[in-house]
């Protein structure tokens, strides 16, 4: 395991969705100074109580695209729609594989909203394997949780295996009896991923490893068991990786 002096010595990109609070101050603003949403606040006390030169942080707007934090920006009010994400896609996309490009990042946050995401679609095909990528999605309780720990290191369990189950042939999902025994996953999951089939990359903080690539499980059971990943929870997902003998990571 990585000491925490290695793990805040390492580049690390932290990418965020701008938020509609912002400081009213009529002079330009440092962008992480003029938004003032709760993630902000917790960026900015972490930097007043562990000032991190290796931290290089960007953040998504709807009028300005992909910004650095030191940006200055006026006061303004420019809400994100799908289609203007849809139209910024391109150029943010760009934006970051040249920014990815500044130093050899070890560790990449996105921690934005679901309309902002839609603005960083196909990011992945940018992001190179050596980089640890964390989504953080779910509730903003959730997101405050990961970006805390993400930035303070609290808990560090980098691929980490969990302790796998007795692997077992025939197993039961959503109340069908599975029998994978003759199933080769990594070929499934190859497979599908040349096909294009799903978003094998929409994971939040547990993952799989095919061909060094981190894909997410709940698109792994998809793929096995043919069902939607909208009908299972990610427990479900890693609890039957698990039965079937494949390990789960987790980075934090």
């Amino acid at each position: 395991m990585r000491k925490v002096d290695d793990f805040m010595t390492s580049h690390r990109l932290l990418i965020l969705s701008c938020s509609q609070t912002k400081r009213s101050q009529p002079e330009a603003l440092p962008a992480l100074e003029r938004y003032d949403g709760p993630a902000f606040r917790v960026v900015r006390r972490f930097l007043r109580e562990q000032p991190d030169p290796s931290l290089d942080i960007y953040i998504l707007s709807g009028k300005f695209g992909l910004i650095s934090s030191n940006q200055l920006i006026p006061d303004y009010d420019h809400k994100m729609s799908q289609a203007r994400a849809l139209e910024l896609n391109s150029s943010i996309v760009t934006h970051l594989e040249a920014t990815l490009k500044v130093h050899d990042y070890q560790r990449l946050l996105i921690c934005v909203t679901k309309k902002y995401f839609k603005a960083l679609e196909s990011y992945h095909q940018v992001i190179p394997i050596s980089v640890n990528v964390i989504l953080a999605t779910g509730t903003l309780g959730r997101k405050l949780s990961v970006l805390r720990q993400w930035l303070y290191g609290d808990s560090l369990q980098v691929l980490a295996p969990v302790i796998n189950e007795q692997p077992t042939d025939k197993i039961h999902f959503k109340g069908v009896e599975l029998n994978l025994s003759d199933v080769n996953f990594s070929e499934v999951a190859r497979q599908a991923l040349a096909q294009g089939k799903g978003k094998p990359y929409n994971y939040q903080t547990w993952y799989i490893l095919v061909d060094n690539q981190k894909i997410s499980p709940k698109w792994l059971v998809s793929q096995l068991t043919g069902f939607p990943v909208s009908s299972f929870h990610s427990q479900a997902a890693r609890r039957l990786l698990l039965q079937l003998g494949i390990p789960v990571y987790c980075d934090l």
